[in-house]
């Protein structure tokens, strides 16, 4: 085969000919893959708009010589690509009809550039003869003879790209529709394969299509590759390309050559590098190699050397150093591929001879207690591969490289735990619930090894799982149990029974199940277990024991899983608003967005937005507007110094006003494009936020520092959650008071018969429920409404009231309130206390 980067005007130039044959199954295209299509068309049309030099990466199309095939008749099978071939040529006939209703001449003018071989007769006029089932429908639509000829998918695709025309022709813009044909014909990137004349088509479109295997990213970049080594091909192919593939083929599949592709880009990119633009990326590399084969080969060679550490890391038993192939090891059964990326320039730095192995080894140690803790601790896996990306580029060469590993992952934005959280959260934490089972076994598995004697403990042993020492079920005998120390049984159980100090390992848990304690430590005394033999030794299991042992393990996790950096003092472990500075600095020059778009981007709300934007300087803050496209009233320059007008400073980025004093609308960008200037996915799926419009500077003093307390310890979801929950409050008519301590308080009050009632104290870091005014106002002074209301509360997930409280002020983290279940929980509450007070 030949490869080479084409396009749709290159591919179809020239009086050529392009034949679907017969056993290739008629056009196929859909609503969905249209509507992706001409989301990438749009997309390109605007950066055309605005000077972008870029393109978008559409496919292969694979030839043939066809039968025909002469010096005076250019003539191709279509092996594969038929799909979008047919798709850009009905694109472009919709074009024409839509131009020539104001210019007659696009007819001609597109018929005889792109669809027709004007000198030629029958059938070889048309550029492209699909299979016989779609042939009369596409000669109709390009001969214009629109009738009843034109049915099916190939109507379909015309009738779409007919509408879509309607909608995106602007009449204050001339060149809008033209510039849509000059990204169909010139921006959409194809590569073309040729195959030799001798090759059987029919073969080789069997291997594409129906055995379900097509041209996959890395052999799309091995023909781009050896189509930029014309004279050396043989020998790279030979002696790097081909042990490479057969290195990760071995064992794991095309999909590690695949991941080779992704980790190179981002040791080369960083954070940049896309999984889903791999190809496209590779190709950037080479087209920067400029024809010169000795860098090509320097590429493939740098390639190889990359394919032995990813070698070493997905085959743990080709490492010679026996710490390091155990982390590995950990590793792999963790499946953590996000930490892939690090570990390659770890191993890199080890060849270069820039770190040992004890490096190595330290560094893994760090990168391990971060996914253990953060497991431990209950923290959300989202954003750990643009962490360990980031960590690729935060390690220097000229320094201990375990110590820039530990640096790098220790700001409080990373969310690893330090000692003290660790030990809180082993013995609160519902450990059971954390993670996938296999994470949760490698860590009772790390534990059991610090124990001395009894046997080794093989987390791959199917046999070996998790056991409740006090079981999820609670039995009379175990409530007997617990009830010891005067203390509820059934509260305790909630609070213990899943938390890291009740669980162990055994072979038995089948056989185990809620036998009493006696009997259950019987059975778990055969074990050979350390760790479980260790719990046997205790008489009675209770509050007491499965606390202590909570302890234990925090001393061993300590000991075995090393802390973060030290750092000042920070509560604001939750805080990450990286997303919302990454949004802002992408701004186009000359765009504007809303703060309901940004915080349709971050999960949040307008007002915490604001509110962070008017506290902590953000590059482009100033052109966040209101939804009529103002700046806030009470906008202000982070720089004391700073007088300049925001309305002449918009102005001269080149965002346009009306009479009014409201931005064009056509220069605001929505949350959907913001996401797809950070390539993030699902950016299809966003909607339009509701129009909210938000001031930081209206706020009172006491109002504001509640907000910006909340925003700073919290971050982005934890705030637009408690902004969503005010803004409830404040449609069913009733207003907040907020307190004047050091620490804010929010308060959604009303008020009957002279007398305030509030359900909630909502402080920066927790929601209190205060039942002991509530005792004194009816009917809220009964009991059973108080418990009526705390069973309520007590629906949401990880929200969990005890009875004994219900005349003092229990409270629950207030980053609950994210969990949507939680939210939707407490706002359903509300809505009934309202109802409570009012109806009595």
């Amino acid at each position: 085969m030949k490869a080479g980067e084409s396009t749709l005007r290159k591919l179809i130039q020239g009086e050529q000919q392009f034949v679907v044959p017969l056993y290739q199954r008629t056009y196929a295209w859909g609503p969905q893959q249209l509507r992706t299509l001409w989301s990438d068309v749009l997309d390109q049309a605007d950066g055309l708009a605005k000077g972008r030099d870029s393109g978008h990466f559409l496919g292969s199309i694979v030839l043939a010589p066809g039968p025909d095939l002469a010096p005076t008749n250019s003539q191709w099978i279509v092996v594969d690509g038929q799909q979008r071939l047919t798709t850009l040529l009905l694109a472009l006939c919709a074009i024409r009809d839509h131009l020539a209703a104001e210019d007659p001449s696009s007819l001609d003018r597109i018929n005889e550039l792109h669809l027709i071989n004007k000198w030629r007769h029958g059938d070889l006029r048309y550029r492209l003869l699909p299979t016989q089932a779609d042939r009369a429908a596409l000669m109709a639509l390009i001969d214009g003879q629109i009738d009843q000829r034109v049915t099916g998918p190939i109507a379909d695709a015309y009738g779409f790209f007919r509408a879509q025309l309607v909608d995106a022709d602007d009449p204050a813009d001339p060149h809008d529709i033209t510039r849509i044909e000059n990204v169909i014909l010139d921006r959409l990137s194809l590569v073309q394969i040729t195959v030799e004349s001798d090759d059987n088509a029919f073969r080789i479109f069997e291997s594409l299509n129906n055995t379900g295997t097509r041209l996959s990213p890395v052999d799309l970049i091995r023909n781009y590759v050896f189509m930029c080594l014309p004279n050396r091909g043989q020998y790279v192919y030979d002696m790097y390309w081909l042990p490479l593939q057969e290195k990760l083929r071995d064992e794991h599949g095309t999909q590690a050559l695949e991941l080779l592709m992704y980790l190179v880009l981002v040791l080369r990119l960083g954070e940049d590098a896309k999984y889903s633009d791999v190809y496209r990326g590779h190709q950037e590399l080479l087209d920067e190699t400029a024809g010169d084969e000795a860098k090509v080969e320097a590429y493939v060679a740098d390639l190889a050397r990359r394919a032995a550490h990813l070698k070493l890391i997905l085959a743990p038993e080709t490492e010679q150093d026996p710490r390091i192939r155990d982390r590995f090891r950990f590793l792999n059964q963790w499946q953590a591929q996000t930490t892939y990326p690090a570990i390659m320039k770890l191993l890199e730095l080890r060849e270069d001879g820039d770190a040992t192995d004890d490096d190595v080894a330290a560094s893994l140690t760090y990168i391990e207690s971060f996914l253990v803790r953060r497991l431990v601790g209950g923290i959300p896996t989202r954003n750990l591969n643009r962490i360990f990306q980031r960590l690729t580029g935060q390690i220097p060469r000229d320094e201990s490289v375990p110590e820039a590993v530990q640096a790098a992952l220790s700001p409080a934005r990373s969310y690893w735990l330090d000692d003290e959280e660790l030990r809180t959260a082993i013995r609160s934490s519902k450990f059971y619930w954390q993670g996938r089972a296999g994470q949760k076994k490698l860590v009772l598995g790390r534990l059991a090894e610090t124990y001395r004697g009894g046997e080794p403990v093989r987390i791959d042993d199917k046999r070996i799982t998790i056991e409740h020492v006090l079981p999820q079920h609670l039995t009379d005998a175990w409530r007997d149990e617990l009830r010891a120390n005067g203390e509820d049984p059934e509260l305790l159980h909630k609070e213990l029974v899943h938390t890291l100090g009740n669980l162990t390992l055994t072979a038995y848990n089948s056989e185990l199940g809620d036998l009493p304690y006696e009997r259950k430590r019987t059975r778990l005394g055969q074990t050979g277990i350390a760790m479980t033999q260790a719990v046997v030794e205790r008489p009675r299991w209770g509050k007491d024991e499965i606390l202590a042992r909570a302890d234990d393990l925090a001393d061993r996790a300590i000991e075995l899983w090393p802390g973060p950096a030290e750092r000042e003092p920070d509560r604001s472990a939750g805080r990450d608003w990286t997303l919302l500075h990454n949004a802002l600095a992408a701004l186009p020059t000359g765009t504007w967005t809303t703060y309901a778009e940004v915080a349709e981007l971050t999960g949040s709300a307008p007002l915490p937005v604001g509110v962070h934007i008017a506290n902590v300087p953000v590059l482009n803050a100033h052109r966040v507007l209101t939804s009529e496209g103002r700046p806030a009233k009470g906008f202000r320059w982070h720089d004391p110094d700073d007088d300049r007008d925001v309305h002449d400073v918009l102005k001269k980025e080149g965002i346009t006003f009306d009479e009014s004093g409201r931005a064009d609308l056509a220069q605001r960008i929505s949350a959907a494009e913001l996401a797809q200037l950070l390539g993030l996915p699902g950016a299809e799926d966003m909607q339009a936020p509701e129009t909210v419009d938000v001031d930081p500077g209206k706020m009172s003093e006491h109002e504001h520092r509640f907000h910006s307390q909340v925003v700073e310890r919290n971050g982005p979801e934890v705030a637009g959650a408690v902004a969503k929950l005010l803004n409830h409050w404040s449609a069913l008519g009733f207003g907040c008071s907020f307190g004047s301590a050091a620490t804010a308080r929010c308060t959604p009050s009303l008020g009957r018969d002279g007398r305030g009632y509030w359900l909630l104290n909502i402080y920066p870091d927790s929601v209190e429920v205060p039942f002991s005014p509530l005792t004194t106002r009816p009917p809220f002074n009964d009991p059973e409404v108080r418990d009526q209301l705390r069973r309520r509360l007590n629906e949401a997930p990880g929200i969990d009231i005890p009875a004994a409280k219900l005349t003092l002020y229990p409270n629950f983290p207030i980053t609950r309130l994210a969990d949507q279940a939680v939210w939707d929980v407490v706002v359903a509450t509300l809505d009934w206390f309202v109802h409570m007070t009012r109806s009595e």
